[in-house]
């Protein structure tokens, strides 16, 4: 088995600095794939950006909370921008599934409606984690996905105190439950949850360089032309390559 890295920057249209970053780390960095999130302000901005740019991989970012729903008008997320607090809504509220439900078929539709191949699938603050949310996405995908979707095992850069953070401990735990009901293809690792918004080059090149055989994922959030997520991917270029 041979070993498969992929960056994946998520947020793709949630704003044009972001857009323009991921641009950035394709053509001049390592950047090999944006989970595109539909009903943004800056969503059509992103698809154009995607059309012309062929190599760029492009994944669905399902997004049920922190960002402007789909499905209820000038409304905001009746549970606010907290992704646990949507956790527990859909889990003990009827109305808050039917929600959910809505939000999935809508925005998996806007998706399709951009004609652009869907290579993979991820959930804004992993709340595909959730095992209903995760139930209506397998249901609303189908048999007939081809692509991947994201339930790596969660690893880190550092060993120790952060490995034991009760939520990414629940996360590794639902994603690999969930891994093990999925018969889409899913890398085998994931890592960047201990550093959201501060991944660092010289820690990816390492990491990358112990990696056994198998397809592992790593993800970024590119903000700004300078960010720290931005210059990682455009330092790896160097690193990876020397």
């Amino acid at each position: 088995m041979n070993k498969e890295v992929i960056f994946i920057a998520d947020d793709f249209g949630i704003t044009s600095e972001v857009n323009a970053a991921i641009a950035q780390t394709h053509v001049s960095g390592v950047l090999h794939g944006a989970a595109l999130m539909t009903s943004q302000s800056c969503t059509k901005e992103a698809v154009r950006i995607a059309q012309n740019l062929p190599e760029l991989q492009i994944g669905w970012h399902l997004h049920l909370n922190d960002s402007r729903p789909a499905t209820l008008g000038s409304s905001d997320w009746p549970w606010g921008s907290s992704p646990a607090w949507a956790g527990i809504r859909i889990t003990f509220s009827r109305s808050a599934r039917q929600i959910m439900r809505d939000e999935i078929a809508r925005q998996w539709d806007l998706f399709q409606n951009t004609g652009l191949v869907c290579r993979f699938v991820n959930c804004h603050h992993h709340l595909h984690a959730h095992p209903l949310i995760f139930e209506t996405l397998v249901e609303t995908l189908g048999p007939q996905f081809g692509g991947w979707i994201r339930l790596g095992h969660v690893r880190f850069f550092s060993s120790g105190q952060q490995l034991f953070h009760p939520s990414m401990v629940a996360i590794d735990t639902l994603f690999q439950r969930e891994r093990k009901l999925s018969t889409w293809r899913s890398p085998d690792t994931l890592w960047g949850l201990d550093r959201l918004f501060a991944m660092k080059a010289q820690e990816v090149s390492h990491a990358i360089a112990n990696l056994p055989p198998g397809f592992h994922e790593f993800l970024f959030h590119p903000r700004s032309s300078s960010c720290p997520d931005t210059r990682c991917l455009l330092e790896l270029k160097t690193l990876l390559l020397s």
